[in-house]
């Protein structure tokens, strides 16, 4: 998460609970997908800083290049956050969307990093595990990290399990005052 996540919560919940209430959660998902992208594009991120455009010209600006791909109220959205110098939150609004799509349909996303790659056998071992610890549905994805030494790092919503050798190592290392 980024240093942004606090401000991107309003905002997050906010089209949540519009597009729960008109059944529309696909559609802001992909809407803010896609603004996220627009956003995070090094070319419109420089315009989206730069001092010469105002700030409704800032919000048109992205409403353009996406075109007919946004609703009226996802426009709206574009307009409001544009106005109050936001337009650089949207990644971390979908983020937060998406964590309050995957709460309310019992689901939770889980990044499992380990130091070597993990079998079928010891993925589907982790997920039954995560499932009755958390009680969601998860599905994880997994990524190497070779200076782990070994064991593993699981971060799951605002879980963080960390059972590697290096943490292990670092702990040991100190208690013995080093």
């Amino acid at each position: 998460m980024t240093d942004f996540t606090t401000a991107a919560r309003p905002y997050a919940h906010a089209v949540y609970d519009t597009a729960a209430e008109s059944d529309s959660l696909d559609s802001w998902g992909d809407a803010l997908t896609n603004l996220a992208g627009v956003v995070s594009d090094a070319q419109l991120s420089k315009l989206l800083e730069s001092p010469d455009l105002g700030k409704a010209e800032k919000g048109e600006l992205i409403i353009k290049v996406l075109g007919d791909k946004l609703t009226d109220k996802q426009q709206n959205l574009v307009k409001l956050m544009a106005e109050n110098s936001r337009l650089k939150l949207l990644p971390d609004v979908l983020e937060q969307f998406e964590v309050a799509r995957a709460k309310a349909e019992n689901k939770i996303e889980a990044e499992v990093i380990s130091a070597f790659e993990l079998t079928a056998e010891q993925i589907s071992e982790l997920v039954n595990t995560l499932k009755n610890k958390l009680g969601s549905d998860v599905t994880v994805t997994t990524s190497i990290d070779a200076s782990l030494i070994g064991g593993v790092v699981i971060k799951a919503g605002d879980t963080i399990i960390d059972a590697s050798m290096k943490s292990q190592l670092d702990s040991l290392a100190l208690s013995l005052g080093r």
